[in-house]
């Protein structure tokens, strides 16, 4: 695993196993006390611990870009990449459409060689961060990809963007 995912995949097992163990958010009492279920929402956005993981995603994917060659070399070593139908298949298991499966396979896989790499997953969840790009189509897509793997509620907290990440890195291990 390269340092890239490594920081991300530890940031996020952190806040899905805080999450988990119910010292997450203090809002969480208010939500469960709401008998009425979530309204759908047209914009999913991100909680403080989600936008702090893209944060993270993103700074990654733009120290990868800038031609780090120790990380480079590290990653292409290690094989670093999903095929775009293991892919497919993690997409699934969120309740992807097949349209949605081609519309994210399409806008993780940024040159096109048929696998997402780590830097382009990186890159991709990234790009789900701050006001500018986390309203983009493919943002949009992704984010509601997790809330829907998820509690649907129309945000993404940092368990479901942990969850999204994390099998991203169990399909990366599987082998091909």
């Amino acid at each position: 695993m390269t340092p890239l995912i490594s920081g991300l995949a530890s940031v996020a097992s952190l806040l899905f196993n805080a999450s988990s163990s119910g010292a997450a958010k203090p809002s969480a009492s208010a939500r469960g006390s709401d008998a009425s279920p979530a309204e759908p929402s047209t914009q999913i956005t991100l909680s403080k611990e989600a936008e702090a993981l893209s944060g993270v995603a993103g700074q990654s994917a733009a120290a990868s870009t800038r031609g780090v060659a120790a990380r480079s070399s590290l990653a292409s070593s290690q094989g670093g990449s999903v095929s775009a139908e293991s892919f497919g298949e993690l997409l699934t298991q969120f309740g992807a459409t097949q349209a949605q499966k081609e519309q994210l396979t399409a806008g993780f896989d940024a040159n096109h060689d048929g696998n997402i790499s780590q830097e382009e997953f990186m890159k991709g969840l990234g790009d789900t961060s701050g006001a500018k790009t986390g309203n983009s189509e493919l943002s949009q897509a992704i984010l509601q990809l997790m809330d829907q793997g998820g509690n649907a509620n129309g945000v993404v907290d940092g368990k479901e963007f942990a969850q999204f990440s994390m099998a991203f890195i169990a399909a990366e291990k599987r082998p091909a």
